[in-house]
């Protein structure tokens, strides 16, 4: 007790003899060695003792200067013996026994919270970095593909406002997907290989060239480009060229012109698809058209059924034309675009099912074939006769 005044009496081994003594009387006590600490030479502490000192807190390192922490090296340095802050008034309260502290910290209160911002953003930056580490190794660890878009196509790839890298990212599984705009290289990461290849297909534009026997090109195309404007909606392909013949800047054979599709590689590979097959339906229509050349022959030689090749069956020998005969001289190149898709192109808008097209164009022929198919030559130079 605070009134109690104690010595030691004796001391035997590890045992200490204590006697107290009280108001009124004295008593003994045997105490080991860890119950005894040494005389404290210091006075008794007063109210004066202490010295007081406060600095008000910046609203922003309120809740940094709750701990006690990062006061250790302002405490060593002012000479404190306490520093904390004050809940009610938010003031930074410095205690100490030597008067010398209220000017220490008043010289090293702003640069003490100076540096308590600087320490706070490095270490926020630290946390930023040691995340982006984590994710870094996560990365590394999962399934990546990278590829390059030519630099005239990064805008399609990129789509308008990022859409297409937004549609990519929203693809389940896929992590991240990083650009290089210097060298237009995209990287994706993904926990699956399926995910990666997916948002690759939203990403990866290109361009590929079909090259089509000139004979065809205009049943290709179609009247007003509706063939192959069909061919363009189908397909999702941004836009097709038709590239003519001023224009090489892809290898092409003789009698053979370049259809050059723009779009993702599946769009393409669909546009591809469609084209050969309008392609072999083409030929087996003109393999059927010489057959029926050949009979109609083999009958003007013996005479019956025949009726002379007109002017326009010596022109189809020569093969498909369209309806204004530009299949056969290409001088110009012609793009036909997408809807909605991409700039808007010359001749976009167009759109039919390339059968009807193709019989249209061949209906007046049909009716041609069969209008006199029993007329000999005798027959006809009399009917001439009679007209003129």
């Amino acid at each position: 007790r605070s009134s109690d005044l104690a010595r030691v009496r004796m001391m035997k081994g590890d045992f200490y003899v204590i006697e107290y003594a009280a108001c009124d009387a004295t008593y003994n006590e045997i105490v080991t060695l860890e119950r005894l600490r040494p005389v404290n030479p210091n006075k008794v502490a007063t109210k004066t003792s202490f010295y007081k000192y406060t600095i008000p807190v910046p609203e922003d390192l309120k809740e940094a200067c709750s701990n006690e922490d990062v006061h250790k090296e302002f405490k060593k340095a002012v000479g404190a013996n306490c520093i904390f802050l004050s809940s009610t008034s938010s003031e930074l309260v410095i205690l100490s026994t030597n008067e010398s502290i209220i000017k220490r910290a008043s010289l090293l209160g702003d640069m003490h919270f100076r540096s308590i911002r600087t320490k706070l953003m490095l270490m926020s930056r630290n946390e930023e970095a040691t995340k982006h580490l984590e994710t870094s190794k996560q990365l590394a660890a999962a399934f990546q593909e990278e590829f390059t878009v030519r630099e005239d196509l990064m805008g399609l790839a990129i789509g308008t406002h990022g859409v297409n890298i937004q549609q990519a990212r929203k693809v389940p599984g896929v992590t991240a997907i990083e650009l290089d705009e210097e060298t237009c290289t995209f990287r994706i990461y993904g926990e699956s290989p399926e995910a990666v290849k997916q948002a690759r297909g939203y990403l990866e534009f290109s361009e590929d060239s079909t090259s089509v026997p000139r004979s065809l090109v205009g049943k290709v195309i179609g009247k007003n480009g509706k063939v192959i404007q069909e061919i363009v909606d189908k397909s999702g392909v941004v836009r097709v060229r038709v590239e003519g013949d001023s224009e090489k800047n892809h290898p092409r054979e003789e009698g053979m012109v370049p259809f050059i599709f723009v779009g993702t590689r599946e769009n393409i590979s669909n546009a591809q698809a469609l084209l050969e097959y309008h392609l072999a339906y083409l030929q087996e229509v003109e393999q059927l058209r010489l057959e029926r050349l050949q009979i109609d022959e083999q009958l003007r030689q013996i005479g019956v059924g025949f009726r002379p090749l007109s002017s326009r069956s010596d022109n189809k020998e020569r093969g498909y034309m369209t309806d204004d005969s530009t299949s056969s001289s290409l001088h110009a190149t012609r793009t036909y675009g997408g809807r909605g898709r991409g700039r808007k192109v010359p001749n976009s808008g167009y759109g039919t099912n390339s059968e009807l097209s193709n019989a249209s164009e061949t209906e007046s022929e049909k009716r041609d074939d069969y209008d006199h198919p029993h007329l000999n030559d005798r027959d006809l130079r009399q009917r001439a006769d009679r007209k003129s």
